[in-house]
C-alpha cells in the first residue's frame, strides 16, 4: 500500500532493527545477525547497519519512503540525522498478541526438526507451550519483549502523546479501524489507496481470553494500551 502511496517517491530498504530475543542467548542474537547480515549485503554491499542508514541518508530526499522489515523510529531518527516522520497501523494489544502466538506456534510446528532448532525464541516458546505459557515466557522476558509498538514508535511514556504525535507521526491509525486509516492517508497523498489486506487470521475470533490472560497481557504491553486508546480517541 505504501509502494503505491509513495509511487512518485524513492522506497529504501531497511531490514529489522530491534533484536527482541537477543536477550535469551547467544544463538538468538547471533541469528538475528546473520538475517540482517544477508538483507543488508544484498541491497548495501555492507553488513553495518549504519553504513546502510549512511547510504540512505546521502541518497534520499524529503519525502521518500524506508520500508521493509519491522523498523524502529529511534534508530532511524538516531542514524539518519535528519527529519523523519512515521506511518504505522496500531492493532489492539491483546488480539495482537494472541495473533503472534497462533502465527509464531503454527510456523514452529509446520517446521522440521533442524528449522525448528534455528527459530526465534518466541516461535519455540509458542510451539512448546500453551497460551498461557507463552505469556507466562513473555512476562519473564518482558524488558525485550514488552510494549512493542511503544518500542517501534519511540514512546517512553513520559512525553504528551498529543506532542509525541505532532512531532514524529506523518500517518497513524488501527487495524480495526482501518478504514479511516486509508481515508486519511488517501487524502494525505492526494489519491486512493486501500489496504491489500488485513493481515487477520481467519480464526482469530474464535479465541476467548480469560481475565487472567487479559491481566498477563495488560503487564506485557501498559504503554500499548495507552498508545492504542489514545489512536482510537483521535482517529
Amino acid at each position: 500500500m505504501l509502494n503505491v502511496a509513495f509511487a512518485a517517491r524513492r522506497t529504501f530498504y531497511m531490514p529489522h532493527t530491534l533484536n527482541l530475543d537477543a536477550a535469551i542467548s547467544r544463538f538468538q542474537e547471533a541469528r538475528f545477525a546473520r538475517t540482517r547480515w544477508r538483507n543488508l549485503l544484498k541491497r548495501y554491499h555492507t553488513c553495518s547497519l549504519q553504513k546502510a542508514f549512511d547510504i540512505i541518508a546521502s541518497r534520499a530526499s524529503d519525502g521518500d519512503l524506508i520500508n521493509g522489515g519491522h523498523i524502529d523510529f529511534p534508530s532511524v531518527r538516531k542514524s539518519i540525522r535528519r527529519k523523519s516522520k512515521i506511518i504505522t497501523l496500531l492493532r489492539e494489544p491483546t488480539s495482537r498478541c494472541r495473533s503472534e502466538y497462533e502465527y509464531c506456534r503454527n510456523s514452529y510446528l509446520r517446521s522440521s526438526h533442524l528449522r525448528r532448532i534455528d527459530s526465534s525464541a518466541r516461535c519455540k516458546a509458542a510451539g512448546k507451550y500453551s497460551f498461557d505459557g507463552f505469556l507466562d515466557f513473555l512476562l519473564d522476558w518482558r524488558e525485550g519483549y514488552g510494549d512493542v509498538a511503544a518500542n517501534y514508535m519511540g514512546w517512553d511514556g513520559q512525553q504528551d502523546l498529543n506532542e509525541f504525535h505532532a512531532e514524529n507521526v506523518f500517518h497513524s491509525g488501527t487495524l480495526e479501524q482501518s478504514k479511516k486509516f486509508e481515508n486519511g492517508l488517501s487524502e494525505k497523498m492526494n489519491m486512493r489507496i486501500r489496504l491489500p489486506h488485513d493481515n487477520t487470521g481467519k480464526n482469530e475470533n474464535h479465541f476467548a481470553i480469560t481475565r487472567s490472560q487479559q491481566e498477563k497481557i495488560e503487564k506485557i504491553y501498559p504503554r500499548d494500551f495507552q498508545l492504542y486508546e489514545w489512536q482510537l480517541a483521535h482517529a
